[in-house]
């Protein structure tokens, strides 16, 4: 369509794009992308759900409480690697499924042990932890032919032919830990984090006229590209009442990232009518990402079965992008939209010799408050609407997992699922074709998504 001004369905990837008089991408991807904890980790941290904050023992256990090192009485060393799957469903009048997967290395690390003698602090131990989550998903919808459209001099009738979103990339954490044993019943760690998010995203839809010509148009600031580098700490106690009972409590700071980002963007002529170039362009800046804290009990019965539970409050609401002056409409947003959230973990471990068997489950709440303003339906008409937990949904996960100790070696596996759903906010956005024609899509429309993830595990350690 060239040079005319049309409302039309755009979908955004998940958790991606709240439009401009609203939000924009950076207080919605910080949301996402930024966020403090990473789903990630060894297959037995994954089999038991992660609900392993006051268990320790495990390398993983780490990314909920770092005294939980401090349980390990021997050194080991593990790698894990993984095949991840999404199956997207989006629907806007109708249905439209992407499904892919990948092969990556999700984790790797190492605890080692220093025992001291004649002391109550009879332990000492340094942990590294390296963990992967990868964003890649494609999102499209299918063509709308109720939403169309006419030319200014109303010659031809344009109609929505399709709609794709693509991300690439990964959120990885690199953790240096410490932590001490004091008489076997109190531990006490530190954590120093090392974060990175690196992601692409492309956005495009496509449209038809009445001889079936398509054309193809950029959303306006994509494609683009973001690296961000952040720096946290995390500390923790789990203290040992008896064999059977303990309880851990930790604080992991917030993210303190410095961001480089490029991405092309339109440059309007002196009218504002026509675009005079769709150019490449760079910006820095820096992001904090809201911490968390975490609460744990675990329970322990004649070392042939452990439990345990995980409480953790994610401060969402501290998340602030900087400098002020340059993104007040977004630090706006998440004052007014982003709320802090809870998430609740809970899982156990059954040994039998040598054999060990896990089950675990995920609760995440939305960090999302519901927000209420006109949007546009299947039909582009025009109704008084609140989108309840968008962008980001209620996720629920469900894991289970096998393990095997041959004395010395071991070898786990684990399976998880993750689902969701997720109404989304898309609108009022520039787009420009390749012949810098450009499009403003005027109104809101808030389509619904379905996104889920499975997750396959294979962990080998070494017990020294």
């Amino acid at each position: 369509m060239k040079k005319i001004f049309i409302n039309i369905l755009v979908l955004g990837c998940g958790m991606t794009y709240a439009q401009q008089s609203i939000s924009s991408q950076y207080s919605t991807n910080a949301i996402e992308f930024y966020g403090q904890g990473i789903n990630s980790g060894s297959a037995k941290y994954t089999g038991i759900g992660g609900a392993v904050g006051a268990l320790g023992g495990d390398i993983s256990s780490t990314e909920q409480n770092p005294a939980g090192l401090g349980v390990a009485i021997g050194s080991e060393v593990q790698i894990t690697a993984g095949v991840g799957s999404y199956k997207n469903t989006n629907t806007f009048a109708s249905s439209r499924e992407n499904k892919d997967s990948q092969f990556d290395f999700q984790q790797f690390g190492g605890t080692f042990v220093f025992n001291i003698d004649d002391s109550k602090w009879n332990r000492f131990t340094i942990g590294v932890n390296y963990q992967n989550e990868r964003f890649d998903r494609i999102n499209q919808v299918n063509a709308n032919p109720n939403i169309n459209f006419t030319n200014e001099d109303g010659s031809n009738i344009y109609r929505f032919a399709g709609y794709a979103d693509q991300i690439d990339g990964y959120k990885s954490k690199f953790g240096l830990n410490f932590a001490t044993s004091y008489d076997n019943k109190l531990y006490l760690g530190l954590g120093l984090n090392f974060h990175e998010t690196n992601y692409q995203k492309f956005s495009q839809y496509a449209e038809s006229d009445n001889e079936n010509k398509t054309y193809v148009y950029n959303l306006d600031g994509t494609p683009f590209n973001e690296i961000g580098n952040g720096f946290s700490f995390s500390l923790g106690a789990l203290y040992k009442f008896n064999h059977n009972f303990r309880a851990g409590v930790a604080y992991h700071s917030p993210v303190w990232y410095d961001v480089s980002e490029e991405f092309y963007a339109a440059r309007f002529n002196d009218e504002g009518d026509r675009v005079a170039n769709y150019n490449l362009y760079g910006n820095d800046y820096q992001l904090t990402r809201g911490g968390r804290f975490v609460g744990s009990l675990g329970f322990v019965l004649d070392k042939n079965f452990s439990f345990g539970v995980d409480y953790t409050l994610h401060n969402n609401s501290n998340t602030e992008i900087k400098p002020g002056n340059r993104y007040t409409s977004d630090n706006n947003f998440i004052d007014q939209y982003v709320k802090n959230s809870s998430e609740i973990r809970v899982g156990g471990e059954y040994r039998y010799n040598k054999f060990k068997a896990r089950l675990g489950y995920n609760f995440v709440q939305s960090p999302y408050e519901d927000i209420t303003l006109n949007i546009a339906n299947t039909n582009n008409a025009l109704n008084n609407t609140t989108l309840n937990k968008p962008f980001i949904g209620d996720i629920n996960r469900f894991s289970a997992g096998l393990g095997y100790d041959f004395g010395g070696f071991y070898i786990d596996a684990a399976y998880q699922y993750q689902t969701q759903k997720a109404q989304y906010l898309i609108g009022n956005a520039t787009y420009v074709d390749n012949d810098l024609y450009h499009v403003d899509l005027n109104n809101y429309y808030a389509p619904e998504a379905k996104l889920n993830n499975s997750l396959f595990l294979l962990t080998l350690g070494w017990q020294f």
